[in-house]
């Protein structure tokens, strides 16, 4: 409203008055805004107090339920997302306390001090406006020869003085109302506005920081739900192929065949006797004894027994261990049940009950086994290496940890921690990375891997090292490479007008982006050695050959082909030498790089033809695996079966039938991967060495190249190459068909 004239307080018009009035109740109905606008303000203060307090408890829930997890992917989350809430609930505690000390406090300030007095100023006002016309009245009554006369207009000039002072006392406090309301109320109102707009601001800053991890989250998350899903429809085609099974199976009168339902997984052990699964044990004497079932199970010299619910029964106070070293087995026909056998320890006789003579028989069998290798165990220790054949190569190392099967994974990949430039991303420096690009040769940290994953697999394939499962040949590839060796390649020429732009471990995505980008993607910073391609592919070969993995990843860095025909060795690709000289890393490094398992050279051999050819089977399991064409033929028209059977070569030749069995009896090449070819993965998981030289004094052309269905369990060994080979009506003889050097 415009402020009223002083000069109207002398005039005392009713116009005058009628804006006085309006004054009066615009003030009126400002103060009472002002009380309902506080009550808002804190009743917002109170809400958004409480509501901190149970945001912060579901922070602190994030971070408790973190601590508790054994995934260092979900723990890590919740305690960045945790911790990420209570830093945005610190910024709204700011805002509540900004809130009460420059809005509710402020305003509580203007009506106390600055409204509040007008009304006392205005109560004067109507006295003195009633006493001025009380004397205005009292004067003009008079007589006009009243000797009071002077005396009445003394008093009504004296009331009319006081009463002008006090009527401009109150104009100039409500001008001075309508002025603070335009000053510091709207004051009051700003700044309650750039408290909320800071605290938004902040909050924004918080979570908008999350946004790169969270992405990279939800493509971890993705991977997870496509592990599941694989993981439950392999899950459901053994539950499928379980149901399919026979009644007669699951009986203990027929035994339980290898390739059973009711057939034991035994655990991972240090020596090569294991076994597991559940027996009845006697307990008391000859007259009063009862039969308690137990699980047992043989880990190297011990002989292991459990109860299969987590309590032990308070009267079970027997041996839960017995060392094998010190024990002895026979058979027993001295109780009252069947298939009994004893283990005699120094303290007490363990009277065992199998479920069937098979059983009872494998028991006793595995229980001998493991006692002789623990009585020969200190002669079967391997001999420490002399100063003269010390090797501290990468390669020794993989040895080195490959004694041991229950901790070997975890051993190679601490191994690959400790190589000097692995404690660090290989893109922005960051400590403690935990992701690998398999074929780089590179470990990261979780926000470059996220980068890499963008990329595609053709240019980056990420791998966890706290997660994923390692094979022993991919971790050799990063013990030769690693982080100093491929920046030394990747990195080995920066332009200047590019080295401002190299990230660090606070970079932004969009950093980190454009970065590894250059690197990888254009390969901007790889000094190029030569412009003649048929010099580089060349090159490249030769470094395959004699296994130099450093000199080929630089090679294909700077544009070499991968599947790069080498016209002087009969358009070998370096993936055929690399399997015909049985370089199972080569191959593995290649195979990285998508090298085709299917490319065929001039005699039409594809590197399937060269590992059959060689009866390295380890590698023919790894081609397969990779989807190589078991019925590709050269130009005789023979395929790698073939050549395997001309050739003698038994590991081949079985691992080929097998494949061929397993994908003629299931639906889909996806299932023969995971049925029979792991089966036969296992079964030649043995020293490399004898592979070359394994063969059988059968003539493998006269046997048949299918298999029974149930020859697909027979357990491979030494004593039933003939029997694997000669499947019954195939024809062949009976006489003993197995060599002395077939290690099947």
């Amino acid at each position: 409203m415009p402020a009223l004239d002083l000069k109207g307080c002398l005039e005392d018009s009713p116009t005058f008055r009628k804006r006085v009035v309006a004054h009066e109740e615009n003030i009126q109905n400002f103060e009472s805004s002002l009380k309902s606008l506080l009550k808002l303000s804190r009743a917002q203060v109170n809400l958004s107090s409480e509501y901190s307090l149970r945001q912060q408890e579901l922070a602190l829930g994030f971070l408790t339920f973190g601590q508790s997890q054994d995934d260092p992917i979900v723990a890590h989350a919740l305690e960045k997302f945790g911790k990420s809430m209570l830093e945005v609930e610190k910024c709204r505690h700011m805002f509540n306390s900004h809130v009460a000390t420059t809005f509710i406090e402020p305003l509580e300030k203007f009506m106390r001090d600055t409204l509040s007095p007008v009304k006392d100023v205005r109560k004067r006002f109507e006295k003195s406006s009633d006493d001025v016309d009380s004397a205005l009245s009292k004067y003009m009554s008079k007589k006009p020869r009243d000797p009071m006369i002077p005396e009445a207009a003394n008093e009504l000039a004296d009331t009319r003085k006081g009463f002008h002072q006090v009527y401009m006392d109150y104009v100039q406090t409500l001008n001075d109302v309508e002025a603070r309301k335009k000053v510091d109320y709207m004051e009051n109102v700003l700044a309650y506005m750039y408290t909320e707009s800071v605290f938004h601001h902040q909050s924004y800053e918080i979570l908008k920081d999350l946004e790169p991890y969270m992405r990279d989250l939800t493509g971890l998350i993705h991977d997870s739900r496509q592990r599941y899903v694989e993981e439950s429809v392999e899950s459901r085609n053994y539950q499928d192929t379980c149901a399919q099974n026979a009644a007669s199976e699951y009986s203990p009168m027929h035994g339980i065949s290898p390739g059973s339902p009711l057939a034991p997984t035994h655990p991972p052990s240090s020596s090569s006797v294991s076994k597991s699964g559940y027996l009845f044990e006697r307990r008391g004497g000859r007259v009063l004894q009862s039969w308690v079932r137990k699980y047992f199970i043989i880990e190297g010299e011990e002989l292991k027994c459990t109860y299969r619910g987590p309590k032990q029964p308070k009267d079970d106070d027997l041996p839960t261990s017995y060392n094998l070293r010190v024990c002895s087995v026979k058979l027993t026909d001295g109780y009252d049940r069947r298939f009994c056998f004893e283990v005699i320890s120094p303290s007490r006789i363990l009277v065992l009950q199998a479920e069937n003579d098979q059983d009872m028989h494998e028991w006793v069998n595995r229980l001998r086994m493991a006692n002789q290798m623990a009585l020969n165990s200190d002669n079967a220790m391997p001999e420490p290496a002399t100063s003269g054949t010390s090797d501290s190569s990468p390669k020794s190392k993989l040895k080195e940890f490959s004694s041991t099967n229950s901790e070997t994974d975890q051993q190679l990949l601490k191994t690959l921690r400790e190589e000097p430039g692995n404690n660090l991303c290989a893109d922005c420096g960051t400590s403690g990375p935990e992701w690998a690009s398999t074929n780089l040769g590179v470990i990261v940290c979780i926000e470059c891997s996220g980068i890499h994953r963008s990329l595609g697999v053709h240019v980056s394939k990420v791998r966890s090292l706290a997660l994923d499962k390692w094979e022993s040949e991919t971790i050799e590839i990063m013990l030769r490479l690693g982080n100093t060796v491929a920046n030394e390649i990747f990195q080995e020429r920066i332009p200047q007008d590019m080295g401002t732009f190299r990230i660090h471990q606070d970079s932004t995505r969009p950093e980190r982006d454009l970065w590894i980008t250059e690197k990888y993607v254009k390969r901007s910073f790889v000094a190029r050695k030569t412009e003649d391609e048929a010099v580089l592919n060349q090159e490249f070969w030769d470094a395959i050959t004699e296994s130099r993995l450093t000199d080929a990843l630089r090679y294909l860095a700077q544009g070499a082909k991968v599947d790069y025909k080498n016209p002087n060795q009969e358009g070998q690709t370096a993936l055929h030498k690399a399997v015909e000289q049985g370089d199972e890393i080569a191959v593995e490094f290649l195979l990285q790089w998508f090298s085709d398992v299917n490319q065929s050279d001039a005699k039409g051999w594809s590197s399937l033809h060269y590992a059959a050819a060689n009866n390295n089977v380890r590698l023919v399991l790894a081609l397969l695996k990779r989807y190589a064409k078991a019925d590709a033929r050269d130009e005789s028209g023979k395929a790698p079966l073939d050549l395997a059977v001309d050739r003698q070569n038994v590991q081949a030749v079985t691992a080929l039938r097998l494949f061929a069995f397993d994908k003629q009896h299931n639906s889909s090449p996806a299932n023969s991967l995971d049925f029979g070819f792991r089966e036969a993965m296992s079964s030649f998981k043995l020293d490399r060495s004898s592979y070359g030289s394994s063969h059988s004094a059968l003539d493998l052309r006269q046997t048949t190249s299918e298999f029974s269905p149930n020859e697909k369990d027979i357990v491979l060994n030494d004593d039933q190459n003939h029997n694997l080979l000669h499947p019954p009506g195939s024809g062949a003889g009976s006489g003993d068909g197995s060599s002395s050097d077939s290690n099947i």
